[in-house]
């Protein structure tokens, strides 16, 4: 009965998207990338299509009652009859307010990571299927963080293989261009610690080496990049405009080597 609930909840959540929300951050991330630090294996039980795991866009969004986090992916499934239309991914975003408040610690399974010192997060969302969908947020100085499930829900919208997360408006402060974001992506296991998938052996457990998480919001390379956050442990959040430039700079680069490459053609060398 439960589960009957909670899907038709998800369905007049669906029916009843706003078709006026206003887009208030959006950042691409490389195709591809969906190895962690570079070292990390899918489980290998046939449930887990290459893709799943592999972010290729962030949206923040909002409308008068809600604000809406969407995670899209290259491939999105759903083989045990999740209610919320998805599996598989075992999201976290972590976000960084400029309030002052908050901790440096991230949380991934029984793997813990940091924030640079000066991003503190303040809020904390979880998606998780079968209704494990929470917010954490820090409500003032000395206090510890207080963790709401009422007013959360993630459900998928399979067309665009996205999974949202949408949130209560009265849960959040407004949201500002100045929020820093903190995505990772795991894979679900709901016996796990945090229902965070681990490393081990089988076919339902991640394979390779590394921290089990496959892709973050973050460039293929550089000093920001995904390895060097994964290898380091200290992760980077990302603020409004700052994948742009990443892209820009990417796609700048690969027209110089480009015509470098036809003028050494055109004279022979």
């Amino acid at each position: 009965m439960h589960r009957l609930a909670l899907a038709l909840t998800v369905l007049l959540l669906v029916a009843s998207q706003a078709a006026g929300e206003e887009i208030l951050f959006r950042s691409k991330d490389p195709k591809g990338d969906d190895r962690g630090a570079g070292g990390l294996v899918y489980p290998s039980h046939e449930v887990f299509v290459p893709g799943l795991f592999d972010l290729l866009q962030f949206t923040v969004s909002s409308d008068e009652q809600y604000v809406y986090f969407d995670f899209q992916f290259a491939a999105l499934t759903n083989p045990f009859r999740a209610p919320e239309g998805y599996f598989h991914q075992r999201l976290e975003l972590y976000i960084t307010t400029g309030s002052g408040l908050g901790s440096d610690q991230i949380q991934v399974g029984r793997y813990r990571l940091h924030t640079i010192p000066e991003a503190p997060w303040d809020l904390r969302l979880s998606a998780v299927p079968f209704g494990g969908s929470r917010l954490q947020i820090w409500r003032g100085p000395g206090s510890q963080p207080e963790t709401v499930s009422s007013g959360v829900t993630s459900l998928a919208l399979t067309e665009d293989k996205t999974i949202r997360l949408q949130v209560d408006r009265t849960l959040l402060p407004d949201p500002s261009s100045a929020w820093g974001y903190y995505v990772l992506v795991g894979a679900f296991d709901g016996l796990a610690e945090d229902e965070w998938r681990d490393m081990g052996p089988g076919p339902w457990q991640v394979g390779g080496t590394g921290v089990p998480v496959f892709d973050l919001l973050a460039p293929r390379w550089g000093p920001k990049g995904q390895r060097a956050q994964l290898d380091q442990g200290v992760l980077a959040p990302v603020y409004k405009g700052e994948t742009t430039l990443w892209y820009w700079l990417a796609g700048s680069l690969a027209t110089v080597a480009l015509g470098f490459l036809l003028w050494r053609w055109i004279r022979g060398t």
